[in-house]
């Protein structure tokens, strides 16, 4: 019997590398987990911070809303109208996701 830690994620090939996203003009947000806002991510900033080769899955960063302290974790969906993937593997990031307040964005 397998356990989840046995189980091996397979990430498409677009979701490899903050480069490879760019170059496939891939749409990124970050949501946090404290507040809920989804913030849009600028993946040039990404690669000017971090590199080309840098993988955003179980990346947290600090959120970017004035007065929030939570953590965002990164979304991505190959374009507009397709589900979004969560960019998260790790069995303790992922049991979090169960407790994530509704998210937030500029319409309410």
């Amino acid at each position: 019997m397998e356990t989840g830690a046995d189980v091996i994620a397979l990430w498409p090939g677009w979701m490899e590398s903050a480069g490879e996203m760019r170059r496939m003009q891939v749409l990124v947000r970050a949501r946090c987990a404290a507040c809920g806002t989804l913030l849009r991510v600028d993946l040039d900033d990404v690669m000017a911070r971090h590199g080309s080769r840098y993988s955003l899955v179980d990346k947290l960063e600090r959120c970017r809303m004035v007065g929030c302290s939570g953590a965002t974790f990164y979304v991505a969906s190959r374009t507009y109208g397709q589900a979004w993937t969560t960019l998260l593997r790790d069995p303790m990031l992922v049991a979090g996701l169960d407790t994530l307040p509704p998210t937030r964005t500029a319409l309410g």
